[in-house]
């Protein structure tokens, strides 16, 4: 306790630390982290004072089956911007131990993360981990030595309580199995790109794909490789090959770049090339009729924006760029 304040305050020792952590959390503090009020080293171990945090754990979100979907899902989003906190300092902070009994929802229905003895720095040029800690069932693989965890590891873990709190959510339960996926490369990258999946919104902060390789060499598989051998310099073809000889250079320019983002759009929604498209309500739904209907339909849509976009184009060259 406080002597001049009142204020009751947890001690804690730790014997597994990363103090660079906790010189973060004191010197950062955010709503889903408890306050650090001070730290220092006894011994062989590390002495932290720090905020006692009332409430419930996040079993609570995990196990009530009468709680609505809706609010379930605003938690999770809530534990996934603690996370962004954490994964966003100039040295990624780690959790590596994220499970319902580490996390607490407060009276006020603030998520925090707690428990900070596994939590390490991100060191990039780092091989693996200096000590495999965490809970066996929701750690992530590379966690018990087979290469150094990430933000992915983290993400690893909320992807399998996501699974536990929506069993019979279909389409949650689909994002869970991505974000739990064994390659953290099959991940969500970050927090950020997670939660932007679950919310079914783009914000500032969503990663897209990476666009190397492209569609065709990123599995590796023969037949898609053989297809996209063949598509692509047709692709090219139509681009670069259809001209007229009556259209201004002008007008010529505009029509292959009118015409490439047809193409490569109409690619990126059936392949999800770049994941700009993923956002679009059915594309990724668990029925194939569907799921092709929906993109014929967006790729119809798309090609009518963007001949609308070169009438439109076409219009102003003819009023302004004299022949």
């Amino acid at each position: 306790m406080n002597e001049v304040t009142g204020d009751v305050r947890m001690m804690k020792r730790l014997t597994h630390f990363d103090e660079d952590v906790y010189a973060y959390l004191s010197s950062h503090r955010d709503n889903h982290a408890p306050v650090i009020y001070e730290y220092w080293k006894e011994d062989e171990s590390l002495i932290v004072i720090e905020e006692v945090v009332q409430g419930n754990t996040f079993d609570i979100v995990i196990n009530d089956r009468t709680m609505p979907d809706k609010e379930k899902l605003k938690l999770f989003v809530e534990l996934l911007e603690g996370l962004r906190f954490l994964h966003s300092a100039d040295k990624p902070i780690i959790h590596r131990d994220l499970k319902p009994s580490n996390i607490m929802v407060t009276e006020k229905g603030e998520v925090k993360i707690l428990d900070y003895d596994a939590a390490k720095i991100y060191k990039a040029d780092s091989t693996g981990d200096t000590t495999n800690l965490g809970t066996a069932g929701i750690a992530a693989p590379e966690q018990y030595g087979f290469m150094q965890s990430d933000p992915r590891s983290d993400v690893y873990a909320v992807g399998k309580m996501l699974a536990d709190a929506f069993p019979g959510n279909k389409k949650i339960q689909k994002i869970a199995a991505k974000a739990s996926s064994f390659d953290p490369a099959d991940r969500y990258a970050n927090a950020g790109e997670f939660s932007d999946v679950l919310t079914g919104r783009i914000s500032p902060g969503l990663v897209l794909k990476p666009l190397f390789p492209p569609p065709g060499f990123r599995t590796r598989k023969w037949w898609k490789i053989l297809i996209a051998m063949f598509a692509y310099p047709f692709m090219l073809f139509i681009i670069f090959g259809v001209t007229s000889e009556k259209s201004t250079p002008a007008e010529i320019i505009e029509t292959k770049i009118i015409f490439a983002l047809i193409m490569f759009g109409m690619l990126d929604i059936w392949t999800s090339w770049t994941g700009l498209f993923d956002i679009l309500p059915f594309v990724h739904h668990d029925n194939i009729f569907l799921r092709c209907l929906s993109k014929l339909v967006f790729s119809a849509v798309w090609m009518v924006l963007m001949c609308v976009i070169l009438m439109f184009i076409e219009g102003l060259l003819s009023l302004y760029v004299p022949k």
